[in-house]
């Protein structure tokens, strides 16, 4: 069975989405880190906050460390301190296609993480989609995920 890790924006896009059905998600082994929880809890809107704290939660989900530990964002206990070799290049790979975006290095952690999991990412940013199999990694969008599960 095949095991995914979601990018932030799925979770923005379940929450948006009133038609999306996620059962088929409820059959699957899905892994997250810190950051996507960090990036839920850093929504100001309140009302936005509690949906998406939601469905992240209705998820089955297990909590892996990041593969590596960036200071400012990573949270000790929950990364790990690696060389960085990877992270370096997928974070300069990303930086390139979107101009140096700024949350890029929590996009190259969660991708990262996923890469030396062996995990599939699933995400509707195609930049980070495009990093991830440049560099060997699978990678789907929520909608492929849905249809082959």
């Amino acid at each position: 069975m095949k095991s995914y890790i979601f990018d932030t924006n799925i979770f923005n896009h379940i929450t948006d989405d009133k038609d999306i059905d996620i059962t088929p998600l409820y059959k699957i082994k899905c892994f997250v880190t810190h950051i996507q929880y960090d990036e839920i809890q850093q929504t100001t809107d309140n009302t936005r906050r509690s949906r998406l704290d939601k469905v992240f939660f209705l998820l089955p989900q297990k909590e892996i460390p990041t593969l590596s530990a960036v200071y400012g964002i990573s949270r000790y206990g929950k990364a790990k301190y690696g060389n960085g070799e990877l992270f370096k290049k997928m974070l300069e790979s990303l930086n390139k296609k979107n101009k140096n975006k700024p949350n890029n290095r929590k996009d190259i952690l969660i991708a990262e993480t996923a890469f030396a999991n062996q995990l599939t990412l699933v995400t509707h940013d195609i930049d980070l989609y495009s990093v991830m199999t440049k560099c060997g990694g699978a990678s789907c969008n929520l909608y492929h995920l849905l249809t082959t599960e």
